[in-house]
């Protein structure tokens, strides 16, 4: 656990280029701001990366066509829960526990800050450097299964592979329970 700010800039500067480059405000944000703002903007670009890593999976894995995929999922509900549910379904495989505790971590200090609860420096630092921690792991994980980071430039991700026909992308989106019918 790192001690002050400037250990979890560190970190943040060790990790690489991409994660960086897709968090470009994150060193300022530390340095100059209250730990709420930092918390806030690195959660609010983390569940943006949620929907755009079941979209390309949905994309590039199973062909689907683009635009009826991302109004899709654009519609989703993506709460913590249905995201992991999701990820099963695309991908074929659960995220690692290890990988989703170090996301809990910072979930858990983002949680007490936008909820108004009591939180100590000593938290989120310990939250923010497991957050960092989680990006770096996810995205190497995610290429691993899938050929893509989703913390990075997605410029052809999906390849050159035609995608299916609007109406049968529905039945297939239908099929993994896109979108879900209480979106609860």
């Amino acid at each position: 656990m790192t001690k002050t700010y400037k250990g979890i800039i560190n970190h943040f500067k060790n990790a690489p280029d991409q994660i960086q480059a897709y968090f470009p405000e994150f060193v300022e944000l530390v340095e100059k701001y209250p730990w709420q703002v930092s918390v806030s903007y690195i959660f609010s670009k983390i569940e943006y990366v949620k929907r755009i890593t079941i979209y390309c999976g949905i994309v590039k894995l199973h062909w689907c066509e683009s635009s009826l995929a991302w109004k899709m999922i654009t519609e989703e509900h993506m709460s913590r829960g249905r995201f992991k549910e999701l990820f099963k379904i695309v991908f074929g495989k659960d995220i690692p526990k290890d990988l989703l505790s170090k996301l809990e971590a910072g979930e858990n200090v983002r949680d007490q800050i936008a909820h108004g609860k009591e939180w100590k420096g000593s938290e989120v630092r310990n939250g923010l450097v497991n957050t960092i921690d989680f990006l770096i792991e996810f995205n190497e994980y995610v290429y691993k299964q899938a050929g893509f980071k989703p913390f990075g430039s997605l410029k052809g991700f999906k390849g050159r592979a035609e995608p299916l026909e609007k109406s049968t992308t529905r039945w297939v989106l239908k099929g993994m329970g896109i979108p879900k019918k209480n979106n609860s």
